[in-house]
Formats: structure tokens, C-alpha cells, sequence
């Protein structure tokens, strides 16, 4: 027969079993953790520590927001510029953008949804201020944009459907 003390210390074990098992509370936090954010108190504490004065919309101030959705998407940015507002958006596999602007001011937007787009702009230099655009809307699709000049400066480019290519040389 089994003892009694085997059957409270198999009973102390199984409760210890039952009663460490902790219930997830919040998986929608659990999505979105990195390693900055491995907690949600982490993430409070880090949002909360934030200077209170972050206005991104001020003169002579510059800016660059990038937001990445998916495996696999890459930016290599580089700019000089006195004002920038620079916003990059990737919602997909294998997004590639190069860009490197020297500008007076540079108000741009660019946007990826899709796989496997490319999108290459570079200025090294112009006088111009910079005002544009540049969306890509399906997959294996490519834009070159090389330069800027007084017709080039404001130009909004939309590429949708699949395998298309733009080759913009500004002189």
C-alpha cells in the first residue's frame, strides 16, 4: 500500500501543478511586444517617461516615420536637409526603399502594399524644395527616381497592378 505521506507530497506537487498555471490577461499586448515592450508595465513605464514637448510639425525640425508590416522589408535612408517630414510605409513581404535627399526641405511620402516592390530615390543635391509622392500598390514593382528639378519637385507617382517599372532621370 501507499503511505499517507507519499499521497500528501504527490498531493502538494499536483497542487503546485494546478496553481502556477497562469492565465494570459492580455493577448492583444502580447502581439505587438518587442523586446522593449516585453511587458505591458515596461511599455507604460517607457510611454510615460516621454518629454511632453513632441511636436513633430515645428520649423526647422526634422522627421522621419517608418512603418513596417510584414517579413522581410528593408530601408536605407539617408537625409540632409534644414526641414524634413519624410513618412515610409511597408505593408508587405520583400519591400525595398533607397533613399537619399539633400534638399532645402523635404515633405515626402512613400508607400508599399504589396510584395517585392522597389522604390530608388536619390538626390544629392538640389535648391528645390522637395514636395512628393510616391505609392506602389501591388507586387514586382519598381520605381527609379533619380534627381530633382523644377518639374519633378511636386510629382506624385501611384503604380498599381503587377511587374511595372518607372525610370524618372531629372536633369
Amino acid at each position: 500500500m501507499i503511505s499517507k505521506k507519499y499521497i500528501i507530497l504527490f498531493a502538494i506537487i499536483f497542487m503546485q501543478i494546478c496553481f502556477s498555471q497562469e492565465e494570459e490577461n492580455n493577448t492583444a499586448f502580447n502581439s505587438y511586444s518587442s523586446s522593449l515592450f516585453d511587458s505591458e508595465e515596461n511599455s507604460l513605464f517607457v510611454v510615460s517617461n516621454l518629454p511632453n514637448n513632441l511636436n513633430p510639425i515645428q520649423f526647422n525640425q526634422n522627421s522621419v516615420n517608418i512603418q513596417q508590416i510584414g517579413d522581410y522589408n528593408v530601408i536605407n535612408a539617408s537625409i540632409s536637409s534644414e526641414n524634413s517630414n519624410l513618412i515610409i510605409s511597408q505593408n508587405g513581404l520583400n519591400n525595398t526603399v533607397d533613399y537619399t535627399k539633400n534638399a532645402a526641405e523635404i515633405s515626402q511620402k512613400i508607400s508599399q502594399i504589396g510584395d517585392n516592390n522597389i522604390i530608388s530615390d536619390l538626390t544629392y543635391y538640389t535648391n528645390y524644395k522637395v514636395n512628393m509622392e510616391m505609392n506602389q500598390n501591388g507586387n514586382n514593382q519598381n520605381i527609379q527616381n533619380i534627381g530633382t528639378n523644377s518639374l519633378s519637385k511636386d510629382m506624385k507617382i501611384s503604380q498599381t497592378g503587377n511587374g511595372t517599372s518607372i525610370i524618372i532621370i531629372n536633369q
